[in-house]
């Protein structure tokens, strides 16, 4: 960006107000992607080009205000159960970065995403998320558990789920017995 576009743009937030970043973006004098990967280099964290509903942490989601995520354009992704990895166009914005910690009381890593990113997975938030639905196996189980329960044979699952049962109490022994003697 030359000097004369940096100077129209300042004159533009001057008079209509606004993030010198977005101007710069809308004028087309900055790609959005560019000053986001120059950002996250600065600031020494991860950048996101585009936002998958893999990516997304829905739980967290739930947990925050609609208007918090739209007024703040932040999106929490999927991290460790210690802390939030919150994807944002402004890794500085403070104010966001401390609603979301006081909110899911879980300290909160800025990770930089372009706008349009984060503005696209906002308008989709309910898409994506029924579509990370209806991906997540067995209520959330991992991929390999689900699979060694695929492996497992049906004689062996339907015994030890008998068997868990009756533990628990939720099924007589004597009940069992007799009306299998029935069949």
């Amino acid at each position: 960006m030359s000097q004369a576009q940096l100077k129209t743009a300042a004159e533009f937030q001057q008079s209509l107000g606004g993030d010198l970043r977005t101007i710069v973006v809308k004028l087309g004098y900055v790609k959005d992607a560019d000053l986001t990967a120059l950002m996250a280099s600065e600031q020494n964290v991860s950048a996101s080009y585009e936002i998958t509903e893999d990516m997304i942490d829905f739980a967290t989601i739930r947990k925050l205000p609609r208007e918090l995520l739209d007024k703040h354009q932040i999106l929490p992704l999927r991290s460790g159960s210690h802390s939030v990895v919150l994807a944002m166009a402004d890794p500085n914005n403070l104010q966001a970065i401390e609603e979301v910690q006081f909110l899911v009381n879980r300290s909160v890593e800025p990770a930089v995403a372009t706008q349009a990113a984060i503005r696209k997975a906002l308008g989709n938030l309910d898409e994506l998320e029924g579509r990370y639905e209806t991906k997540r196996p067995l209520g959330g189980l991992s991929p390999a558990k689900v699979q060694r329960l695929r492996d497992m044979p049906f004689e062996k699952l339907l015994r030890a789920y008998l068997v868990c049962q009756i533990e628990r109490g939720a099924l007589s022994l004597d009940e069992l017995l007799e009306r299998a003697d029935l069949m």
